[in-house]
Formats: C-alpha cells, sequence, structure tokens
C-alpha cells in the first residue's frame, strides 16, 4: 500500500518477492511488521513536524497582528475621546514633516474638519494596508519555499522577510497618513446663514465628484499600475 510505498522501501518489496506473498496475505514476519512499525512511526513524526511548521508560520503573522491591532486600537479610542491630534503629529515628524506643517493645516480647514479628517484617513489607512500586508504575506508564504533549493532554511527566510514588510507596512501608514492629511484636496461648503447674520460656518469635504474605483482597478493616473499600488494613497480616502 502507500505506506509501503513510501516508507517501506525496495527492501521490503524485494523480500516480499522473494518470499512470494500474495498481496492479500496478512503481513506476519517480524522483520516485515518492525519495518511497517518503523514506517508508520516516520508518518506520525511527518505529520506532527507539518503541524509545528504550520504553527511557526502562524506565529509569525500573530506577532504582526497582535503589533497592527494594538495601534489600530489606539487610533480607535483616541478619535472618540477627540484626543488622536498627538498621536498624529507622532506620524506626520516620522513621515518627514513637522509639527508646524500640521499645525498650519488645522488652522486652514479648521480643528472640527481637522478631527474628522484624522479619523478618517487613519482608519482607512489603517485598514487598507493592513489587507495588503495579509496578501504580501501570504504570497511569501508561498514563496519561500522554493529557497530551499538555495540552502536557506524558508521559515527562517519567512521571519526575516517578513519583519521587514511589516516595518514597511508601518512606514507606509505613517507617510500615508501625513501626505493625505496635508495634502488631500478639499472644497468648503456653506451652512445656511444663521438669524443672526453672522458669517456662515465653512465645512470641507474631498473634493472628488469622479467614479470610485476599485483598489485593484487600473489607476486612472494611466501608469499601468493597479489603484491600490498607485494612487490609493493619495486620493483613496
Amino acid at each position: 500500500d502507500d505506506l509501503m510505498r513510501i516508507f517501506g522501501g525496495e527492501r521490503i518489496k524485494s523480500l516480499m518477492d522473494r518470499l512470494n506473498m500474495p498481496e492479500d496475505q496478512p503481513i506476519e514476519a517480524k522483520i516485515i511488521s518492525r519495518a511497517i512499525e518503523s514506517a508508520q512511526a516516520k508518518v506520525e513524526g511527518f505529520n506532527f513536524d507539518a503541524r509545528k511548521h504550520i504553527l511557526e508560520y502562524d506565529d509569525v503573522m500573530n506577532k504582526h497582528r497582535e503589533v497592527f491591532y494594538k495601534k489600530r486600537k489606539e487610533v480607535l479610542e483616541r478619535a472618540e475621546k477627540g484626543n488622536l491630534r498627538e498621536m498624529v503629529v507622532e506620524m506626520i515628524k516620522r513621515a518627514g514633516y513637522s509639527e508646524e506643517n500640521y499645525k498650519e493645516r488645522e488652522k486652514e480647514i479648521g480643528e472640527e474638519n481637522m478631527r474628522q479628517l484624522e479619523r478618517i484617513i487613519c482608519l482607512k489607512t489603517f485598514d487598507f494596508f493592513w489587507m495588503e500586508h495579509l496578501e504580501d504575506m501570504a504570497r511569501l508564504r508561498d514563496s519561500v519555499g522554493l529557497r530551499a533549493y538555495g540552502q536557506k532554511d524558508p521559515l527562517v527566510e519567512y521571519k526575516k522577510e517578513g519583519h521587514r514588510m511589516f516595518k514597511q507596512l508601518m512606514e507606509m501608514i505613517d507617510k500615508t497618513v501625513a501626505d493625505g492629511l496635508l495634502k488631500s484636496k478639499l472644497r468648503p461648503i456653506d451652512n445656511n446663514i444663521s438669524q443672526n447674520n453672522q458669517q456662515p460656518e465653512k465645512k470641507v469635504v474631498f473634493a472628488s465628484g469622479k467614479k470610485k474605483v476599485g483598489r485593484n482597478d487600473p489607476c486612472p493616473c494611466g501608469s499601468g499600475k493597479k489603484y491600490k499600488k498607485c494612487c490609493w494613497p493619495k486620493y483613496g480616502y
């Protein structure tokens, strides 16, 4: 059977041929019984190693998930309390801008609009890049097996490359949030003039007006890339 074919080896096959044993005859010879027990042990060991290997790969993603969702939870909690500003300023600084850039933007569009913009851009950016990271890590897991041919441990390569990709993920989130907050094109909407003839308060919304582009659709800019890999970080809110 398959067990003997895979793990029994040619030695057992040759022995059974010399003894002229029919395929349906019960196997009672001690040497063959021991060979079968050895083959079964190999199968169990193989299955154990396979399960252990899967858990080790899953552990890498679990660590990424733990760090990422802790960060996302902080964004959500801060946004609900209206104190996302400090966290966003740090993201902007890591992306190469200054707190002064933030203050200028806040003055330009108003505090209320800035709070709304912070929440929208942060949550959408976190969710978008996490989905991208899941897809990228799945592709990496499929590809690292080939590195075994180069005498490299696939799991070690997966951990090392995965760490680099996760670090890049967090850097892209910082940059995209910063660019979105400081560079998004907005248009003003005037509320009705109040009864006291005060100047109307101006609020801003995204000046899109275009048909929504799917993240896997070709980018409208004509680059030939998918929208998610091209202009989404600038305009995909």
